[in-house]
């Protein structure tokens, strides 16, 4: 498995379809910030403009795909003088499955446009979201997700008596796919040289390394067993890496690794010793002096405070 679909997989990724809107000019809708979700939106008809605070306005077309992974407060309208509304007002709960269209605005032009929500578990997910512009903009005319995602929506409009069955799961799966692909599109069109983890996915063996990384973090890597694995020796590996990442594969799997326990420490039951383990750490002692470099906390009150804000 690649690099990206191991962050995405063990950072538990998942999104969903919001909104299904046709907006008439002129138009504007608010959108709160939020710190959990990511907000995208597809633009399968007309065109609008996106402004998101802190950031220059983006003029968006039929086939843009524009995310917010950070989930910041921003605006979404026909770009002239408009009462806002908000989007709670203009979202519809669906029922029995069904997403019915929303239809907003005034009289003028039209723009149809899809709001997907993402989540993700932030910390694992750290390598990804931190790469990432704070607004993605990514073309997916003709992107055949795109078209199931709108088929599917359609589905509700032309269905006769029959209730279009498994119609939740089939939009939230959809959703996931069409992220994914504007993901795949953006780290395609890098230019060549880049720094970084998506530059590292673009490279044929710093990404072989990285999902080797990302999917056994616990396994007992070497540079010369990385080597081995990806076709090259543990001497031209680690110059790659370090030219392409910007640090030594050791200091990169140490972080990931260090991500995982903070993980595990959250959600299982598991001892610190054997989390310790799993990291790469002979001693539950080394473990947690590294673990509070990197989180502020060692890994008994990052465990416990975590249970309190459970209760």
């Amino acid at each position: 498995m690649d690099a990206l679909s191991e962050v995405l997989r063990l950072a538990h990724f998942h999104a969903a379809v919001t909104l299904d809107a046709t907006a008439h000019a002129p138009w504007c809708v608010t959108v709160p910030a939020s710190q959990s979700l990511a907000r995208a939106y597809v633009v399968v008809s007309g065109r609008c403009l996106l402004q998101a605070a802190g950031a220059e306005p983006m003029r968006l077309g039929a086939g843009d795909f524009a995310m917010l992974g950070q989930g910041p407060a921003h605006l979404l309208g026909s770009g002239e003088d408009a009462p806002a509304v908000t989007l709670a007002s203009v979202q519809r709960t669906s029922v029995a499955g069904e997403m019915l269209p929303v239809r907003l605005g005034g009289a003028g032009d039209a723009t149809r446009l899809i709001l997907l929500t993402a989540g993700c578990e932030r910390h694992l997910a750290q390598p990804l979201l931190s790469a990432l512009p704070p607004i993605l903009r990514v073309d997916m005319a003709g992107a055949a997700p795109l078209e199931w995602l709108t088929d599917a929506l359609s589905l509700v409009l032309s269905a006769s008596d029959v209730p279009f069955l498994g119609a939740a799961a089939t939009r939230a799966r959809l959703a996931e796919i069409v992220v994914v692909e504007a993901l795949a599109r953006h780290v395609q069109s890098l230019p060549p040289g880049g720094k970084g983890w998506l530059a590292g996915l673009n490279d044929r063996f710093v990404g072989r390394a990285l999902a080797l990384v990302h999917g056994r973090p616990s396994e007992a890597w070497t540079v010369d067993k990385l080597g081995r694995q990806v076709g090259l020796s543990r001497s031209a590996l680690a110059e790659r890496f370090g030219e392409v990442m910007g640090e030594p594969i050791f200091a990169f799997l140490t972080r990931w690794r260090l991500q995982l326990a903070a993980d595990a420490l959250l959600g299982t039951t598991r001892s610190i010793r054997a989390i310790a383990r799993d990291a790469g750490y002979e001693s539950a002692g080394a473990f947690s002096v590294a673990f509070r470099r990197a989180f502020g906390k060692p890994p008994s009150v990052w465990r416990a405070k975590a249970r309190r804000k459970a209760r």
